[in-house]
């Protein structure tokens, strides 16, 4: 049995083939995901504050800060990163929140980050609004920073706001380039899938080299008319018979 092998040049015709029909759906996948993102999927926006772990008000100005404290205050964020998204504080921010969100949507929407060998950290709450982003940030440190002070005494650790809950009119998800790359790949596989089909329950023969593959020999072709012609030859077709009847 004769294997088939597709080179470049029978994807190139079949890509030209088809071109239209490929362009035409991977515009129609672009636009469906765009129409989807827009009516189903609800914008998120974020607010971030970046605050900072330093020694105590006593330690200050006595001598220079040691590196081990200064690892001890970066392993510090790991804590705080648990008392953030605690049960403890999120409680009293579902509270301040009038319980609009639950203590699940809490820890879903904050994200605490640390920056690389810093004792800097960046808090970020993720909502529907960029205000209620803000608003529940601010009251998620106001609740943190409390809870550290009852815990710690206010005596072993201080807590600096470097930077306080932002608002951002820019929605961060969803994103429309995503969504249009995602709406173009899938418009693309369909349109594969398609000519695929069409190619493969195809079993008429196109063209001598097809035959050749087959081991068939061409003994001839039978040429067909375009419309056009089939219908020039029936009006001269009619015109010969009306002028054979006055004859007779």
């Amino acid at each position: 049995m004769q294997q088939e092998e597709i080179s470049l040049k029978d994807l190139w015709k079949l890509f030209t083939k088809h071109a239209f029909k490929i362009f035409s759906l991977i515009l129609l996948g672009i636009i469906l995901a765009i129409a989807f993102m827009i009516l189903f999927v609800t914008p998120n926006y974020r607010s971030t504050a970046q605050l900072l772990v330093n020694q105590s008000e006593e330690r200050m100005g006595q001598s220079p800060i040691q590196y081990s404290e200064l690892q001890a205050n970066s392993q510090l964020i790991n804590t705080y990163r648990d008392i953030i998204t605690g049960d403890s504080v999120l409680n009293r921010v579902s509270d301040d929140a009038n319980k609009a969100y639950s203590v699940g949507d809490l820890k879903d929407a904050i994200t605490v980050e640390q920056s690389p060998n810093s004792q800097a950290f960046y808090v970020s709450v993720q909502l529907e609004s960029p205000q209620a982003a803000q608003n529940v940030l601010y009251n998620v440190i106001t609740v943190f920073e409390e809870t550290v002070s009852d815990i710690y005494g206010g005596e072993d650790t201080n807590i600096f706001i470097l930077s306080p809950a932002s608002f951002n009119p820019n929605r961060v998800s969803p994103s429309l380039p995503i969504y249009s790359i995602i709406g173009a790949l899938m418009g693309l596989a369909i349109a594969i899938l398609i000519i695929l089909l069409s190619e493969i329950s195809d079993t008429t023969v196109k063209d001598d080299e097809f035959m050749a593959s087959l081991g068939m020999n061409d003994l001839g072709h039978i040429y067909q008319l375009s419309s056009k012609e089939v219908k020039s030859s029936r009006i001269a077709s009619s015109k010969s018979q009306k002028r054979t009847r006055k004859k007779v």
